[in-house]
């Protein structure tokens, strides 16, 4: 009976930035166009830009509109096939993209012709070309060439070359952001040639293995085998008076192939006299100058062959460079070695087109070819075949294929992710089915053991997303390291970052550890506002306390600076329809402006009516209710309190110890007295003992000594008709109050409700202080 299958843990992402997104842009479930996209930790690495040999156009680049190219931090290239670097002058002059280039010396001094010649090719053969000769230029001089083994940083990302043993120069890149590590192996080799080196293990712990599956699962033959029978079929062609051709990159494997056959034909002079080798390509001859310079980037057997021989292996004498056909004498048995590899275009076509019916001729096929290609088609041997000039042709030449690609076979691809051993497998560089059974075939190869794998096969455009969450850690030093802390205590400092790594600091260490230097952060502020400064001077008094003013007058205008808790400047001009507000920004000082703020904007939505006048009133208004008010406000003062401050407590002996932000003080429950070193606090404080002494006052109570409303001037008092006999006798002995307060009298009569009358006062403020307001 099956088993249910159980519900996969899903772990909640606290932080997209955890997240590791990887997306093929090309060479998802295909070979041809490799772009891979990395993104971590708000950076972005592309690797390789390539085209596709099928394709032609804009159809032949990567889906790197997925992409926003200005978010691309940098560009790694491992080699210089057209497959994987094609695409960087597009990439590089035709979009938005503004990171950094980097490939080998070997791979960018041959980049620049390889690539131009493919561009010339393919620029003959159709009208969409997708960028020139000077965009070819523009381009290569942005491209910065690394060593292998050098690791540099980008701005936190970190990446270092091995070799990757498939072509001169070929990299595979270690690239490494806040401490997760990804390999990535281009195409690789890991057997020795004739020349070449096998790729190397990096012997760092990986986190994500990003490897190509080009053979999936299929095995190469041994390389004596397979170098014995590729001779005899070179052999077995000639020898019945054909032609050899062989279709080849102008550089990577051709090379090797040449020394097969310069040796082969240094063996067998005699049988073999006569027949000549050529290798046919625009760049034959610069191509051989390539590999003369970078031989000490070569394995031992080269180095030391030329050591005793004192020569160069790649001047040779039975092999001949032929540009173009147009000396070529095509009369006799002949090997050819010619460009392109795929028989899409150029002299491996013409000379397809021109030998292909005759049966005494053959095709030697040495390499992968890519879907949808005619080398691809032609392994299959069809009857006939479509010229470049578009006529069908019979095809009867021979078709052999020995292959000598420098990809991994099954055996040491497996090989490889055992010895890397990385938690997740992601596969590229392979057609669907291929990569199907290269996956399948893993998972079987490590089911029930102790390598817990994770595959994955992406399609182009589909991210790959893998959770990372390291944990944060920060260096003490400086003056707070001095203090070993205790279990519990909280360490306080500046926490600097730089490359994902995190150091604490006091401030006074700042500039020893960073170019980060402490500056003080003006602030300034406008806020509209129309009121008088009686009004906004009443308001705020109500909340911060005394205010010092500040008053400056010219001819046409009165600026006030209002200071609150010593450290937010409020300025009122009676010529500006606003205030400014100004501050030194800290975490008190925010608070306070915010303060500010927040009473103007409610003056300004809700303004009240307030009348200053210059005497106190005559009578008492003491009723005998008494409140002792110090007493009620220490007992309401703590709750009330805690909502005004992180951390409030009452101590023994009634004292109330407050603390915000670092800062502590102490206020006395019985005498309200406040203690503490800062005077900001210290004002804070005061304003809010006062807040809670208004609150639970009488509204007729005066005589209390803590701080009050403003006092109101009874002469001015609205009263009704009916208590106005009371006090004629003093409004007659003040003849000022009947300028003050005008009493008019509405009848207004209703049907539906009693007659009533309705008091509406004008109130005029006296000349000195402009702080009239509507009621």
């Amino acid at each position: 009976m099956a088993q249910k299958r159980k519900a996969d843990i899903v772990v909640a992402i606290e932080d997209e930035d955890d997240l590791l997104q990887i997306t093929p842009l090309g060479a998802g479930q295909e070979v041809g166009r490799s772009c891979i996209v990395l993104r971590y930790k708000g950076k972005t690495v592309m690797l390789d830009c390539g085209l596709h040999p099928a394709y032609e156009g804009e159809n032949s680049l990567p889906f790197i509109d997925e992409v926003d190219p200005a978010s691309v931090d940098v560009l790694l290239v491992t080699h210089f096939h057209v497959d994987h670097a094609a695409a960087v002058p597009y990439y590089i002059e035709k979009t938005a993209f503004k990171g950094r280039t980097f490939m080998t010396h070997p791979t960018k001094a041959i980049f620049k012709w390889l690539v131009a010649d493919y561009v010339r090719v393919t620029n003959n053969a159709s009208s969409g070309a997708l960028y020139d000769q000077r965009d070819m230029d523009n381009a290569y001089g942005k491209i910065e060439a690394i060593d292998i083994h050098q690791q540099i940083d980008v701005d936190g990302i970190k990446f270092t070359a091995y070799n990757a043993g498939h072509v001169l120069g070929a990299a595979m890149y270690v690239i490494e952001i806040a401490g997760v590590k990804v390999l990535y192996t281009g195409d690789y080799s890991r057997e020795e040639d004739r020349h070449l080196m096998a790729a190397e293990n990096p012997h760092v712990p990986v986190d994500v293995l990003i490897t190509e599956s080009t053979y999936g699962v299929q095995s190469h033959e041994p390389r004596v085998e397979r170098e014995a029978r590729f001779t005899s079929a070179v052999r077995d062609i000639v020898k019945r008076g054909g032609r050899c051709l062989m279709p080849v990159f102008a550089l990577g494997r051709t090379q090797e192939l040449l020394l097969i056959l310069e040796e082969y034909w240094q063996r067998h002079a005699r049988e073999l006299e006569g027949i000549p080798i050529y290798f046919a390509s625009p760049l034959a001859s610069r191509c051989m100058t390539f590999y003369e310079t970078y031989l000490l980037m070569m394995n031992q057997r080269i180095q030391t062959q030329a050591r005793e021989t004192g020569s160069n292996p790649f001047k040779f004498k039975h092999i001949s460079n032929l540009k173009n056909l147009g000396g070529f004498d095509d009369a006799s048995a002949c090997v050819m070695v010619a460009s392109p590899g795929m028989l899409q275009s150029g002299l491996s076509r013409e000379l397809f087109d021109r030998w292909a019916p005759d049966r005494r001729n053959g095709l030697l096929i040495t390499g992968y070819s890519v879907e949808g290609t005619l080398a691809r088609t032609i392994m299959n041997e069809p009857d006939e075949v479509m010229t470049l000039a578009g006529q069908r042709i019979p095809r009867r030449m021979s078709v052999s294929y020995v292959s000598f690609s420098a990809h991994v076979d099954y055996t040491q691809n497996s090989s490889f992710v055992d010895e890397i051993r990385a938690p997740h497998v992601i596969l590229v560089h392979g057609e669907q089915n291929a990569m199907l059974r290269l996956r399948s075939a893993l998972t079987d190869k490590y089911a029930g053991s102790d390598y817990a794998i994770h595959l994955h096969t992406p399609r182009n455009t589909e991210t790959v997303q893998l959770h990372f969450r390291g944990e944060k850690m920060a260096r003490v030093i400086g003056a707070l390291a001095r203090k070993v802390p205790g279990d519990g205590d909280r360490a306080a400092g500046i926490l600097v970052q730089r490359d994902y790594k995190y150091t604490l600091v006091d401030v006074a260490d700042l500039a020893d550890v960073s170019a980060i230097e402490q500056v003080v952060v003006e602030q300034h502020q406008i806020v509209p506002c129309r009121a008088s400064l009686a009004l906004l001077l009443h308001h705020l008094e109500r909340m911060f306390g005394v205010l010092t003013l500040t008053t400056i007058k010219s001819e046409s205008d009165v600026t006030t600076v209002l200071r609150a808790y010593d450290s937010v400047n409020i300025t009122h001009s009676t010529a500006k329809p606003f205030v400014e507000i100004e501050w030194e920004g800290s975490a008190m000082s925010d608070m306070v402006a915010d303060s500010v703020v927040a009473v103007v904007l409610n003056i300004e939505c809700s303004p009240a009516s307030v009348k200053m006048t210059r005497t106190s009133c005559a009578h008492a208004h003491d009723d005998g209710l008494r409140v002792d008010v110090k007493s009620s406000v220490a007992d309401r003062l703590v709750p009330f309190m805690k909502h005004q401050f992180s951390s409030v407590r009452m101590a023994e002996g009634r004292k109330i110890e407050v603390e915000l932000n670092e800062l502590r003080a102490t206020v006395d429950a019985e005498t309200l007295e406040v203690q503490t070193e800062s005077d900001v606090l210290r004002a804070r404080l005061a304003s809010v003992i006062g807040s809670v002494s208004r609150t639970l006052r009488p509204l007729h109570h005066h005589s209390d000594p803590l701080p009050v409303e403003p006092e109101h001037d009874d002469e001015n008092e609205v009263k009704p008709e009916d208590t106005k006999d009371d006090d004629e006798a003093k409004n007659e002995a003040d003849p000022a109050s009947e300028d003050d307060v005008k009493i008019e009298n509405v009848k207004m009569e209703d049907s539906a409700t009693p007659k009533s009358e309705q008091v509406v006062a004008e109130t005029t403020a006296p000349s000195e202080v402009d702080d009239e307001t509507d009621l």
